[in-house]
């Protein structure tokens, strides 16, 4: 075969094997992986494939099954259309070689491999896209050369794995003026959607910012309305998470009505500055509602409201854990009250799910609301217990006292009450002296036990959550 021809990419992702991250490959010469941070590469060439599927009840990753019986087992964000491709690649290299070659035949895979796929070291690095896939070495029976026209006829090919520098919120700002010219066709019917301006700033489409990305707002046309996601930083990392927490939330029966319903597109949107390429994107529920800042502004002089909203923000984040869930960054704007009353949880950036167990966090949240001893290998589904109980005490202490918000919150639009400092020294800590000086017995009672949970790890679990609804 023509070097050219094994060097044409037909489908390229980022993925992981065994823990390392890299880009997968799919190209004239077979399927590669190639290590993001170099060294070797694995190929497996299109005539050793056997058969491709998906492995796995929770954490789904896409096996590769060669024709000795080894298994090779990959995490991407796409694994059904990987499969798909995959799949069909196979039964055409299986027609064609059939055709060229009828005394040879795959055979089945033996219960042992005999040996490991070949092993061909990873290109040099490019900043701009990921090279084509290496040189597979010659082996098996020889591929007849209707294969690579024949497979890009039906394979749709896609750019390289694209290495350059992110959009910013300008560049998506300038997408979003014609939207509908700059969202992928795969994401399917798109033509009625519409981009609504921020209400507060009506010459902008942006509604919020965050660590990794924007949030826009959209109009379906038939009277409902999505928040895109648009993603501001280079984390392939990041995107993989969504799409396996997608997955996860996807496969509960029952998931957390406290959680919003979104959608993971790999390929979503594309922008004047790079305009070759369809960055990933997510479409979520678009809640109306308040931040809980903005909530307990509004309703301060109504305590039974804010008490009652206290203990729902507890009951929520039960019922997460009893999912194996923690939203990892419980704050001030990540947590929605709509008009009902009922508690939304947004942002799921730093979200584990039991897929993620030894895996570290890719962030550690808001400092006001996190353990002062919090890690990125402080990482499991108990994540968000300290960041409930210094919620619930807020809210507890404010149903009391509502003078405690002026004089400790200052229009802080992200912390509630008590910040980091007075985690790290809580004896000279004015909020906890005045919350000491309370009447009530359970406010007591939760300073005691937050006082006692900084003294333990950041993941201690020596009590239950319902122990602090009032």
């Amino acid at each position: 075969m023509a070097q050219n021809e094994r060097s044409t990419i037909f489908k390229g992702t980022s993925a992981s094997l065994d823990g390392q991250k890299g880009s997968l490959i799919l190209s004239a010469g077979g399927v590669s992986f190639i290590p993001d941070q170099g060294g070797k590469g694995i190929q497996i060439p299109l005539e050793k494939m056997y058969a491709a599927s998906i492995e796995g009840r929770i954490l789904k990753k896409l096996c590769i099954v060669d024709n000795a019986g080894k298994r090779t087992l990959f995490s991407v964000p796409d694994m059904d259309e990987w499969r798909g491709v995959l799949e069909m690649a196979i039964r055409i290299y299986d027609a064609l070689n059939a055709k060229v070659q009828p005394a040879t035949a795959k055979k089945a895979p033996a219960s042992q491999p005999p040996s490991a796929p070949a092993v061909t070291p990873a290109p040099p690095s490019n900043p701009a896209v990921t090279p084509a896939a290496p040189q597979p070495q010659q082996s098996g029976p020889t591929r007849g050369s209707g294969i690579t026209q024949t497979v890009t006829r039906t394979l749709q090919k896609v750019p390289p794995v694209y290495n350059g520098q992110w959009p910013s919120g300008q560049d998506y700002e300038q997408s979003f003026q014609t939207l509908k010219l700059n969202l992928s066709p795969s994401i399917g019917k798109t033509d009625t959607w519409e981009a609504v301006r921020n209400p507060k700033n009506p010459s902008w489409y942006v509604h919020a910012s965050g660590n990794y990305g924007s949030i826009y707002r959209i109009s379906t046309g038939d009277g409902k309305f999505y928040a895109l996601k648009c993603f501001t930083k280079k984390s392939l990392g990041i995107n993989q998470r969504y799409s396996t927490i997608s997955s996860y939330l996807n496969s509960l029966p029952n998931a957390p009505d406290c959680l919003t319903h979104f959608v993971y597109y790999p390929e979503g949107i594309k922008t004047r500055k790079v305009s070759g390429v369809y960055f990933p994107m997510l479409r979520m529920e678009w809640i109306e509602g308040t931040t809980l800042n903005q909530f307990i502004s509004a309703h301060i002089t109504e305590p039974r409201l804010i008490k009652t909203t206290g203990n729902r923000i507890v009951e929520a984040a039960m019922a997460l854990q009893s999912a194996g869930i923690a939203h990892g960054d419980l704050s001030g704007d990540n947590i929605i009250i709509d008009a009902k009353g009922k508690i939304k949880f947004v942002d799921y950036d730093g979200m584990f799910i039991p897929a993620f167990r030894g895996e570290r966090a890719t962030e550690l949240g808001h400092a006001d609301f996190q353990h002062p001893g919090r890690r990125a290998d402080t990482y499991s589904g108990k994540l968000d217990t300290f960041s409930v109980v210094v919620i619930q005490l807020a809210m507890q202490a404010l149903a009391i006292k509502p003078e405690l918000w002026k004089k400790f919150n200052g229009d802080d639009p992200d912390c509630l009450i008590l910040r980091k400092p007075d985690f790290l020294k809580p004896s000279e800590s004015s909020v906890f002296s005045e919350l000491r000086k309370t009447r009530s017995r359970n406010i007591k009672k939760i300073v005691d036990l937050l006082l006692q949970y900084l003294s333990k790890d950041p993941l201690w679990d020596g009590f239950s959550l319902d122990q602090i609804i009032t």
